[in-house]
């Protein structure tokens, strides 16, 4: 070496052991080592044989450089198309089958190494590449349902031979109405991908699984989700994901159940907030949180002035002293000043002026409460707005009847059959019917069923099943075998107990509210049979 270079290696060792005593001491000594490392190699020295060529360094990122082989050996295998979808059915294939979804992979590689004899990968290698097809969204939604069906076949034997081939047509083109909507519907990242569809499909058969057993009235009562696009796009993810077990229907009772599972699915996949057992569930309290913080204010300062007003009339308990003593807390008063008189009235009109302070704001807050509650009721439901606008009081708020009393009167008008005395008018009216042509007979088509959800309302008051109006126009495959279910009811001549069971509402008629006779009863049937 020559002098400058020595001279570059005793200032690196100099400069490293007076930084050890100091902050940075670290960083400065790692930095003067490699000058000095630099300085002591020569130009001509090789490179470090671990270092990659340099025509690799400015060409590709650098997990392709990281990827690279040392020793320039084997390549990545490049996956076709058709390789893509192999390692999808074998996924699909595996998954359908776990129930727990659990402990797959060995199954999948076993079934992917049937579909593709020629290639040599591992579970982890392939359980990567089905992740990153997922993820990279290399298929579309309708491309993963045809590959989940060619993997996983449905069990339509139900299905008669002469309804299965238009029910399966039908579903089909509604299947593909669905799947063609895209799911990124705005620029803040609320698209929904394929790993989140498969995620929102295990909370769907949980739901299923969870609601197919379960009887009416211990169903949770689903909430009025917003109207949103986010919303709305989950509700269409779902819809091909319904055709398997629709496809399996036997009859309206199961096929509510499926349409109230999915419904309840979406619940829990937005976030809403759902009752944690039963349709019965306890009221919250009327009070919000924020008047009962302001009133706890109120009454803690009115025991105070209270304490104050006592010791000021010459009450000197240890309690009433000890409660003066923390009112004046933090400030230079003391209890044996002469003027402590005047300080108590001053503490005490201080008080008395943050409790009418307190009181102003429940009020104006109320009445802003008020006016919104009365600006959104204007824009669900103007009835109920001008009719409360109408009748300030409100009816019922006494005591309920008697819940036999309800019971026994009720029953007598609704449950103990009559013997009616028919007149001769009854014959006068047959004898005119007798002339009329009988109407053709029905066809049930599911333009008839779509046509119907349209016209109602979406969140009108649901029957004992619990599911809205809004469920049966989201979840447009259902119309195919609501319309085939719908065809066999009519033609059988009759309706399953779902449809002839509602839920009664007794709302007062006045004041009175201990005589049942005094309630007008409001039932509420399946949405289902409004269609």
């Amino acid at each position: 070496m020559d002098d400058g270079t020595k001279r570059n290696a005793h200032r690196a060792a100099a400069w490293g052991r007076r930084g050890a005593s100091g902050a940075g001491a670290g960083r400065g000594s790692m930095r003067a080592a490699s000058r000095a490392r630099g300085a002591v190699r020569s130009p001509s020295s090789p490179p470090h044989p671990s270092s990659p060529p340099e025509g690799l360094v400015s060409a590709g990122s650098s997990r392709t450089q990281q990827a690279a082989p040392a020793a320039g050996g084997a390549r990545r295998m490049r996956w076709s198309q058709t390789m893509n979808a192999n390692a999808l059915r074998a996924y699909f294939r595996a998954k359908g089958e776990e129930t727990g979804c659990l402990a797959y992979r060995a199954r999948m590689h076993r079934f992917f190494a049937e579909l593709e004899p020629s290639l040599s990968v591992t579970e982890q290698n392939l359980a990567d590449r089905v992740r990153y097809i997922l993820r990279s969204n290399i298929f579309g939604d309708a491309e993963l349902e045809r590959l989940r069906r060619e993997a996983v076949p449905s069990s339509d034997g139900n299905a008669t031979a002469g309804n299965a081939a238009p029910l399966i047509a039908q579903q089909t083109a509604n299947v593909d109405a669905a799947v063609n909507i895209p799911f990124v519907v705005d620029s803040d990242d609320d698209g929904i991908v394929p790993h989140e569809l498969e995620k929102m499909r295990s909370i769907l058969e949980e739901s299923m699984l969870e609601t197919r057993s379960m009887p009416l009235e211990n169903r949770p009562r689903l909430p009025r989700i917003p109207l949103s696009k986010r919303n709305r796009a989950v509700v269409r993810a779902l819809n091909p994901m319904l055709v398997t077990y629709l496809e399996a229907s036997r009859d309206l009772c199961e096929t509510d159940s499926i349409l109230f599972g999915a419904a309840l699915a979406v619940c829990r996949i937005i976030g809403a907030k759902l009752p944690m057992a039963g349709r019965a569930t306890q009221q919250g309290s009327a009070i919000p949180a924020w008047r009962k913080r302001i009133e706890d204010r109120i009454a803690k300062a009115r025991a105070l002035i209270g304490r104050l007003t006592s010791f000021r009339s010459g009450n000197i308990r240890p309690r009433v002293v000890r409660t003066v003593r923390m009112a004046f807390a933090g400030t230079n008063i003391s209890l044996s000043q002469p003027d402590i008189t005047q300080k108590l009235t001053e503490r005490i009109d201080d008080l008395k002026q943050k409790i009418a302070a307190w009181g102003k704001r429940i009020r104006r807050f109320s009445e802003r409460l008020r006016r919104f509650n009365q600006n959104r009721l204007f824009q669900s439901d103007q009835k109920r707005l001008y009719k409360s606008l109408e009748r300030p009081e409100v009816c019922g708020a006494g005591p309920g009847p008697d819940q036999a009393d309800t019971v026994a009167f009720w029953r007598g008008l609704w449950s103990e059959p009559v013997n009616h005395s028919e007149g001769p008018w009854m014959e006068v009216v047959a004898s005119q019917s007798a002339s009329v042509t009988p109407m053709d007979p029905v066809t049930i088509t599911p333009e008839d069923v779509a046509e119907a959800v349209r016209r109602a309302p979406n969140w009108k008051s649901p029957g004992l099943d619990g599911l809205h109006h809004y469920w049966l126009k989201g979840f447009v495959v259902c119309h195919a075998v609501l319309a085939r279910q719908y065809q066999e009811a009519l033609d059988q001549k009759s309706l399953p107990s779902l449809f002839t069971t509602g839920i009664t509402h007794l709302v007062p008629k006045d004041q009175d509210t201990t005589d049942p006779s005094k309630y007008r009863p409001i039932t509420t049937q399946p949405d289902e049979k409004t269609i």
